[in-house]
């Protein structure tokens, strides 16, 4: 996406974006979680990070970025797809467990298609770090929860 964003240092890290769910919590608040309400929220996330991640994909089109030697526009569509697997398996988990789907918040209107182009790299930038966070947050779900639930 150029810089600064492209810069190796660049970090943001007390700057968040209105309307992604943050998969910032307290260690104790996280170990309360029950099982369920981990799995609701791994699902509520991740619901939403699909449709961040579009709008990415779209402003990468918009901003004609994204198709250079890394492909972002390619890495960021095949990690939407595996997201959507995800997200079609942590469903099935919560009605299987006879748990009711929790409700996701409509972050994204029509305005978000006006942004500027520096905020819409910067949302870009926002929606990729919160996602590789989530990533992290639900692999030690995970292994809570397959530590709880062996095979």
């Amino acid at each position: 996406m150029g810089l600064p964003f492209s810069d190796p240092g660049f970090s943001l890290p007390d700057v968040t974006l209105v309307g992604l769910y943050s998969p910032s919590i307290g260690y104790l608040a996280w170990r309360r979680l029950t099982d369920t309400e981990r799995l609701s929220e791994t699902y509520r996330a991740y619901s939403l990070q699909l449709e961040y991640l579009q709008l990415v994909l779209d402003d990468l089109q918009t901003l004609g970025l994204g198709q250079g030697p890394s492909q972002l526009t390619e890495q960021l569509t095949f990690t939407r797809t595996q997201l959507q697997s995800l997200v079609s398996n942590l469903r099935s988990l919560l009605e299987a467990l006879a748990q009711p789907l929790p409700i996701i918040d409509k972050p994204l209107d029509s305005e978000a298609n006006g942004a500027s182009d520096f905020k819409r790299k910067l949302r870009g930038y926002f929606v990729c770090r919160e996602y590789a966070h989530w990533v992290k947050r639900t692999l030690r779900d995970f292994t809570l929860l397959s530590d709880r639930f062996p095979a």
